[in-house]
């Protein structure tokens, strides 16, 4: 995953290079656009405290399986290579296994987030009519941030609001006709450390689990 994220970083940061390159052309017409995607999501395993009546103590250890999201973006091209966008996010990661104390806690349960981004974006507008990588970055605010998690089958959930994260894009925009585009990118977010509250089945709170996934995500764009 930290490889991963090292050669997302480098991709991204060359793109950001090639801005002193000279391109084929650099203007686009002027114009709003949205667009909807579904999203496959990987969240690295992460180690936090159980501070609280539920009884998970401390030293925990959470895996994740397979991630899922859902979002939409309005954006605007700027006409020179430049837009801005304002996206919704919505992502689900499986709980995969949690330990602590040498002994399996929980194999239910998910992290889960809703976040509202504003994004800039460089894209690399070259002949008319074909492809447009882009790159950028964006800032986003958590409308909700929860962990769920199932142990010994009573469930329990921890959650926040509020938090700003960063996270850094790279993908591209394909043609379909004048109007319509297929879109595909990758996006890693950094939350870093949570603090979660508790909400439901338990008192107290969880002290530092890690939010930084990594996402692949396809979706349509509609042109204006």
């Amino acid at each position: 995953m930290k490889r991963f994220c090292n050669n997302f970083t480098s991709v991204l940061l060359g793109c950001l290079v090639a801005l002193s390159t000279p391109l084929l052309a650099q203007t686009e017409p002027r114009g709003f656009y949205a667009s909807a995607y579904v999203e496959a999501s990987r969240l690295g395993s992460s180690t936090f405290d159980e501070i609280g009546n539920a009884g998970l103590g401390t030293g925990l250890r959470a895996s994740f399986g397979s991630g899922l999201g859902l979002g939409g973006d309005i954006g605007y091209r700027y006409g020179n290579g430049w837009a801005a966008e304002f996206e919704w996010n919505w992502r689900r990661h499986n709980l995969k296994s949690l330990n602590g104390g040498g002994a399996a806690l929980a194999t239910e349960g998910d992290f889960a987030s809703n976040i509202l981004f504003v994004n800039g974006l460089r894209r690399f507008v070259g002949q008319a009519g074909g492809w447009v990588p882009y790159a950028g970055a964006g800032i986003g605010w958590v409308q909700e941030i929860d962990f769920d998690i199932n142990s010994a089958g009573v469930e329990r959930a921890w959650s926040d609001r509020g938090k700003v994260g960063v996270q850094l894009i790279g993908g591209v925009e394909i043609p379909i006709d004048s109007t319509w585009r297929l879109v595909a990118d990758a996006r890693y977010l950094r939350l870093g450390s949570v603090e979660l509250s508790a909400e439901e089945g338990a008192t107290g709170r969880l002290s530092h689990p890690d939010y930084n996934p990594l996402s692949v995500r396809l979706g349509l764009r509609r042109m204006f």
